[in-house]
């Protein structure tokens, strides 16, 4: 069942409310950590048939409402992060040992005004920073 949150928010995007995006966008709330297409195509077959035309499409809209963020991970993968109006930009860390991706802590003003400037006359509309290297647990 979706939640009257998830409804409320596609809602107020201008988004049609489908069972197919209404599920994907619980999955995207629930897992705090970005996602590739084929780990929420997966996650959402186990509530409801969702093609993965349907979760291509469905993540192009929800990024261009402003609901996801679309970044690249290991080996060009796209990832989906759900974010929303209290969401800071942060980095991430990607372990080239297991594979595992962390969000990082927030951007403080300090940091993203430096990496805006670089940009010079272009206008920033987000930042994405990712780490590479060998988690904590993988040192272990």
């Amino acid at each position: 069942m979706i939640s009257e949150t998830v409804k409320e928010e596609l809602r107020d995007k201008g988004i049609k409310n489908t069972r197919a995006k209404g599920v994907l966008l619980e999955i995207l709330k629930k897992v705090h950590k970005p996602m590739d297409v084929n780990s929420l195509h997966k996650e959402s077959q186990k509530v409801t048939p969702v093609n993965l035309v349907t979760v291509y499409r469905t993540l192009e809209q929800f990024q261009q409402k402003g609901i996801v963020q679309e970044f690249l991970g290991k080996e060009s993968t796209k990832l989906y992060e759900y974010i929303n109006k209290n969401t800071k930009a942060h980095p991430h860390f990607s372990c080239e040992k297991c594979g595992t991706l962390f969000c990082l802590g927030a951007l403080e003003f300090d940091d993203a005004l430096y990496f805006s400037n670089m940009a010079k006359k272009h206008k920033v509309l987000s930042i994405n920073i990712t780490l590479s290297g060998i988690c904590e647990s993988c040192l272990s």
